[in-house]
């Protein structure tokens, strides 16, 4: 008897130990299996952050073990940057054998610019945890705008190109770029242009056509976004009123006036002295002298600079308002279409300008005449033409030709000999 109580005392222990052993040993499993845990991606959005910025840090995680995980809780710490939905991960689900999980947090970039180092948590069911530092970036630079060229001094109502250069120098692509000129005064051709996407160290350049009236300054904003924050670069161009240092500048010389019956004609040369082109010259005369025909006002059309051309415009004299002196007026154009105006005061007898002056207004239509060849694009030397000896010229060259025709023909020869001949004789 005693000794089947023994046996039945060691097998019960034999049996309460294996059953020991066994829990243990799934203890050990599922105490083991969190470590096959890890980080396999993180994503930032935007990339780099600009301060102020809200943002989205995304954590995948994979299972790389062949059992369950059961995670309690995830979580973003950090004591330098806010996450906004801290507690959206108080439950979790297990995350199975093979598959991954993501985690999102919702942050704002509140910090100084600087590398910080927000730490991701998950806790395991029981009493194990795996962290995970994420660094993030927080820099404030913005969208660089450079002027490349823009005028060195501005003509009130007239329009000039603005060129500028919009470049990214962010670590980080930015998106939504688009440029618009602003202004108390300020008229753009263009409203603004939309560029889109710049990626890091990429730039952009566009032109702009600006009419400044009474204005002191030009602004450029260029707006983008980082992620889903909306930024603003600007630039601003001060507006300097004066003469254009390289613009066309016709000027009259070689000035006469001539009267012949009943009207007088004033001819000289209108030559480029700018650096740009004129462009749709025309000359008259104003009060107190009357333009009348045949030349009213003369068209040269465009001058190159340093071209010129020569020009004739007939008048008559008001006879109720004689003056020693008769203003020419020269209108003209630049590349950009802006009206100008030019006005030399010259004698009514004969003689050469005397004085000068210019401004830019709207010229009104005063009519056309018949070109007549001109230095300008629309004629070469214009009414200086009509000057030149043609008659004398056309003579000239059909001697030459004569003489050359007499030439080949041997009639210079025979007759030098002829005239040898002649001699000889008279000799004898």
């Amino acid at each position: 008897m005693n000794k089947q109580r023994i046996f039945s005392g060691i097998l019960m222990f034999l049996i309460i130990a294996v059953s020991f052993c066994g829990i243990v040993s799934a203890d050990d499993s599922e105490s083991s299996a969190y470590t096959q845990v890890a980080v396999t991606d993180v994503n930032l959005d935007p990339g780099v952050f600009v301060k102020g910025d809200t943002g989205i840090i995304t954590i995948t995680v994979k299972n790389t073990g062949t059992e369950s995980v059961s995670i309690n809780r995830a979580e973003l710490y950090s004591n330098d940057i806010s996450v906004v939905n801290d507690d959206a991960y108080d439950t979790v689900t297990p995350i199975g054998a093979g598959n991954e999980m993501q985690f999102s947090f919702t942050v704002d970039a509140d910090a100084p610019d600087g590398i910080y180092y927000p730490r991701f948590y998950l806790d395991y069911t029981g009493s194990n945890s795996f962290s995970y530092n994420i660094p993030v970036k927080i820099e404030s630079t913005g969208l660089s705008i450079s002027v490349i060229d823009s005028p060195d001094s501005w003509q009130e109502g007239n329009e000039e190109k603005i060129t500028l250069l919009i470049g990214n120098p962010r670590e980080n692509t930015v998106n939504g770029v688009e440029i618009s000129p602003l202004g108390e005064g300020v008229t753009s051709s263009q409203t603004s242009y939309f560029i889109g996407n710049l990626e890091p160290d990429e730039s952009c350049e566009m032109k702009f056509d600006i009419t400044p009236e009474d204005a002191k300054y030009i602004e450029f904003d260029a707006s983008w976004r980082n992620g889903i924050n909306k930024h603003i670069s600007s630039v601003s161009i001060p507006v300097s009123y004066g003469d254009d240092k390289t613009g066309a500048d016709p000027i009259l010389n070689n000035v006469e006036t001539k009267t012949s019956g009943s009207y007088s004609t004033v001819s000289g040369d209108i030559t480029n002295a700018g650096l740009e082109d004129a462009m749709s010259i025309v000359v008259t005369v104003g009060s107190p002298a009357v333009p009348v025909d045949p030349y009213k006002i003369y068209v040269i059309g465009s001058l190159e600079p340093d071209d010129f051309s020569s020009f004739d415009v007939t008048y008559e004299l008001q006879s109720d308002k004689y003056s020693a002196e008769i203003p020419v007026i020269i209108t003209y154009k630049d590349l950009n279409g802006n009206d100008y105006e030019k006005e030399y005061s010259i004698s009514s007898g004969s003689g050469s300008a005397v004085s000068s002056g210019s401004s830019s207004p709207d010229p009104s239509d005063v009519g056309s005449n018949t070109q007549r060849g001109g230095g300008g694009m629309m004629g070469g030397m214009g009414g200086g033409f009509s000057k030149i000896p043609v008659l004398e010229i056309v003579v000239i060259i059909i001697a030459g030709l004569g003489l050359v025709v007499i030439w080949k023909k041997g009639y210079i020869k025979k007759g030098s000999e002829a005239v040898k001949a002649k001699l000889a004789k008279g000799k004898k």
